[in-house]
């Protein structure tokens, strides 16, 4: 993955209209962007909720 979509990944925060307005100019539609940045976020809560568990002592749940 090129950097800059790397960086906007890890500091998702700071996605802004012109961003979202950039990929529907790209082709995607506004529900694959929907349906990405939800599996996105699913993945990247279950990998916390992964570490909490086994900081816990806990085998994964996920």
């Amino acid at each position: 993955m090129p950097a800059p979509r790397r960086l906007r990944l890890r500091a998702s925060y700071t996605i802004t209209d012109t961003d979202i307005d950039r990929l529907l100019a790209a082709g995607p539609t506004e529900d694959q962007i929907f349906e990405i940045t939800v599996a996105a976020a699913v993945g990247a809560a279950l990998e916390t909720f992964d570490a909490g568990m086994s900081a816990l002592g806990h085998t994964s749940m996920s």
